[in-house]
């Protein structure tokens, strides 16, 4: 019985266990469940401590540790399975099954909650504890650019390193044309400078284009940094990198921008004074350069003719250059009509590169000066990188300007008031109540919109502007609708033409330029029904224009003819009705036709320094849509009452919306009148009084003549044989209402009996005072009363803005003024004498003097009061 139970033992306690074990498992099984509830309840904090810990460094832009990526992993896998034992073990508390298969699934169930007890909560609970969530930043401190040789740049760069240097100088603004080399420049200063200073943490270049996107500069610097952008709004990726810049010297370059960048918004921290971080930005636009507050600007101009003779022929080759070369000449012309551009030189230069005879190299020269897009390489190269510029530009007002630019020949200067009288024509200075002042303020601001966007360059002097022979290729390319219509524009300008093109040739043309060539006639009429803009001035040998010539313009706006030998108009000159603008300046035409009346849509005319002598009654009158009329040194005859037997004055007075006027008047009578004329004489810019035989004293600047001459430019009094004194005496104007405030230039011409007096005040705003053949004058300020010349010695200062003073041919002009006085220039820069034999002596104060013209003879022969004048003045001669 014994081995029985035993037996028994054996076999029943093992079922005993298992069934002991089973129920067990079953009936317990709510208990572990909540069990590893309470457990994932614990670890849940623990996670969402984690996280909160990953957010924070995420939002830093740190990236987290791959040990807590394998954690997180971990956790939610775990989350997932007690989730299911949760769900599972509340279905079986309600659903209605088998029970033997019921307790079986529960046995499973409280044993997998089990086992995911024992093990894994606990286990994660302790690996989670780690305060190192995320690795440190690794940032990439220096990438090489890409880059070429670059010719001529190397003060450019001595630039670069001083400012790098500078601590005071945090943000560099580098500004030039397109295609200047900039980013040859800043590629040369990253690779050659950036790379070995050591004490700048991280250098970044970001070329940044015209449609840039912050998010794509935000990847480029993060990037760089090792920062993470994932699930970041812009603010702040921009506050991260605000916090990690401004532990660094950093050097960000941004290239190729085309309007100000926000650094705030971006997260770029400003560079402070005593910073070693640098900003450096490259534009097209001087502009943006001041308006990022740059410290520190650098022009890239084109090269000067050694550099771009150098880089040309590097890109063709020297063989093919030597110098006893038969190609050599042609290639040096080649050379100089890139403009010193280093792109278009490049373009060029390896266009011509297989070319070995001499014809091929003349071939190119007269494409590049007819038809530049046609050289290989330039549309693609040179064209379409400098039409981003112009497609820049925010109006077409500023393209026409342009435009207008473009007609004149390579390398002129270009007159900008010039440029505006066209616009004024055009229509597209065309406000009727605007002021002749600001009509050409506005002129001038367009083109220095178009000198700071790097379409045109300073000219020699503020009243003049230039064009680089590329841009005006570019344009022309672009008027020429990209070369597809060349004959649209016809622009010969300054090529030496003796005949103009056939009339044949004209039939398509939209705009004409023959100016600055030396054609002699116009003999064909052509038919020309598109033609919008004819330019023939600067022919000085153009003596005819035959009849029937503007027959079949229709559509002419824009008319040139200034500075030639036409001495008349053609017959069906009155078919222009279109005709807006008509310069008849400097030509030989004595009289006007009239049908010149028939031109009613005509607002600009000028036929200054132009000897009309009959004017048919009516013409001017007649010309109602005019609002600039220049007449200077020109038709005289205006009829007054009885005084005078020409033109009638009424018929100006009628020209209700002038804007602008100069006039030449040889009577006082029609001067009152002028004055008289409030509105003609608001509109005054010029005026020229020739002869004036009832003229004996002009006062300047308080007198009723001049009270409403506010916009007078320039006064010129010539041939006033009775005139006797020309008074400064400001001691009637009015403190609110000053007379002559915009007058600059005054000009006394052969004046044989008249003295300058001074007897109070000043010219406030004249810059240019010229006297010519002016016999009566001894002294330039001289004053009447015995008792003021007996005085101590004073100082006078009547000019206080004068720049320029020219004394031309006065025989008995002995001093500036009297033994005891002192004249002061304040502002004066430049002294011109010529033929003033008694001039003896320089007695004057001018600080910004700066050059003292007149014949060596002359020049030896002063005498000097003491060594301090001769050591001030001496440096400043220049011989005439």
């Amino acid at each position: 019985m014994e081995v029985l139970a035993t037996i028994f033992d054996d076999i029943l306690r093992p079922l005993k266990d298992f069934f002991a074990k089973t129920l067990g498992y079953v009936m317990s099984c709510k208990d572990y469940v909540e069990a590893l509830e309470n457990e994932m309840d614990e670890l849940k904090s623990k996670i969402d401590d984690v996280k909160t810990m990953v957010d924070a460094e995420e939002r830093r832009g740190r990236v987290p540790t791959n040990q807590v990526k394998l954690w997180l992993e971990r956790v939610a896998a775990l989350e997932e399975q007690a989730t299911k034992v949760d769900l599972e073990f509340r279905e079986r508390l309600t659903a209605r099954r088998n029970q033997s298969k019921r307790v079986l699934s529960t046995y499973h169930l409280r044993k997998k909650a089990d086992e995911m007890l024992i093990t894994k909560p606990g286990d994660l609970k302790k690996t989670g504890g780690s305060n190192n969530v995320a690795d440190e930043l690794v940032h990439i401190r220096f990438e090489e650019m890409p880059s070429s040789p670059v010719i001529g740049m190397a003060s450019l760069l001595d630039q670069l390193r001083d400012s790098l240097a500078n601590d005071e100088v945090g943000v560099v603004g580098i500004y030039g044309m397109g295609g200047v080399g900039k980013t040859a420049l800043l590629s040369k200063f990253n690779n050659e400078i950036l790379a070995v200073a050591r004490e700048i943490n991280l250098s970044i270049y970001i070329e940044v284009t015209k449609d840039f996107d912050m998010d794509e500069i935000h990847k480029v610097i993060g990037d760089r940094l090792g920062l993470s952008w994932e699930k970041t709004t812009p603010k702040e990726r921009a506050l991260v990198l605000y916090k990690v810049l401004s532990k660094m010297n950093f050097v960000l370059i941004l290239d190729d921008l085309w309007e100000p960048l926000n650094l705030r918004m971006l997260g770029v921290p400003i560079p402070k004074r005593q910073s070693k971080s640098k900003i450096i930005l490259a534009t097209r636009i001087e502009d943006v350069c001041d308006q990022m507050d740059a410290k520190k600007k650098i022009k890239v101009e084109r090269l000067p003719q050694d550099e771009a003779w150098e880089l040309f022929q590097e890109k063709v080759g020297e063989a093919l250059l030597s110098p006893n070369s038969r190609i050599r000449c042609h290639a040096e012309e080649l050379a100089a009509k890139c403009g010193g551009l280093p792109l278009a030189l490049i373009t060029v230069g390896r266009a011509m590169a297989s070319k070995r005879t001499a014809n091929e190299w003349k071939h190119a020269i007269t494409v590049l000066k007819s038809a530049p897009w046609q050289l290989l390489g330039m549309e693609t190269d040179v064209f379409d990188h400098l039409k981003r510029s112009y497609d820049n530009l925010p109006t077409d007002k500023l393209r026409t300007c342009l435009f207008y630019c473009s007609l004149f020949p390579e390398k002129i200067s270009i007159c900008k008031d010039l440029i505006t009288d066209y616009c004024v024509g055009e229509g597209l200075i065309d406000d009727l109540y605007i002021e002749v002042d600001e009509m050409y303020n506005m002129g001038h601001h367009l083109l220095g919109v178009l000198k700071t966007s790097s379409l045109l360059e300073r000219g020699d002097d503020e009243d003049v502007t230039k064009m680089h022979p590329m841009v005006r290729a570019m344009v022309l390319w672009i008027a020429s609708e990209f070369g597809a219509k060349k004959k649209k524009w016809m622009v010969q300008a300054g090529v030496g033409l003796k005949e103009a093109p056939r009339a044949v040739k004209w039939t398509e043309a939209e705009t004409v330029s023959l100016m600055y060539n030396d054609i002699h006639e116009l003999y064909e009429a052509p038919n020309s029904p598109r033609l919008r803009t004819l330019m023939l001035q600067r022919n000085p040998a153009l003596a005819k224009i035959c009849d029937g010539f503007f027959q079949f313009m229709p559509s002419l706006t824009i008319l040139d003819i200034s500075h030639t030998s036409v001495s008349t108009l053609p017959s069906g000159i009155g078919s222009l009705v279109c005709l807006k603008y008509l310069d008849l300046c400097d030509t030989k035409i004595s009289s006007l036709p009239w049908e010149l009346r028939s031109l009613v849509n005509l607002t600009f005319l000028a036929f200054s320094d132009t000897p009309i002598k009959t004017i048919p009654s009516g013409v001017i009158g007649g010309l109602l849509a005019l609002e600039v009329l220049y007449m200077g040194q020109s038709y005289l005859d205006w009829k007054v009452g009885y005084s005078g037997t020409g033109v009638e004055f009424q018929e100006l007075e009628s020209l209700r919306r002038l804007k602008a006027l100069g006039i030449t008047i040889q009577t006082v009578t029609v001067l009152l009148t002028l004055s008289l004329s409030y509105g003609l004489a608001g509109s005054t810019r010029d005026i020229i009084l020739n002869g004036c035989p009832g003229l004996v004293t002009v006062q300047l600047p308080s007198s009723d003549v001049w009270k409403n001459m506010t916009g007078l430019k320039r006064l010129w009094i010539a041939n006033c044989i009775n005139l006797e004194f020309v008074i400064i005496d400001d001691s009637g104007a009015d403190d609110e209402l000053p007379a002559l405030p915009s007058l600059q230039i005054l000009i006394l011409q052969e004046l044989k009996n008249t003295r300058i007096v001074w007897k109070g005040g000043c010219l406030q705003q004249l810059t240019n005072l010229n006297i010519w053949f002016c016999t009566g004058i001894e002294l330039l300020i001289e004053t009447l009363s015995e008792e003021e010349q007996q005085q101590e010695c004073r100082m006078i200062t009547a000019f206080p803005n004068l720049k320029w003073l020219n004394l031309h041919g006065l025989p008995n002009f002995k001093s500036l003024s009297r033994q005891r006085t002192l004249l002061a220039f304040p502002s004066l820069e430049t002294i011109n004498v010529v033929e003033c034999p008694m001039l003896k002596t320089l007695k004057l104060s001018a600080e910004k003097l700066k050059e003292i013209k007149g014949a060596r003879g002359w020049w030896d022969g002063l005498e000097w009061d003491d060594d301090d004048h001769i050591s001030t003045f001496l440096p400043l001669f220049k011989e005439l």
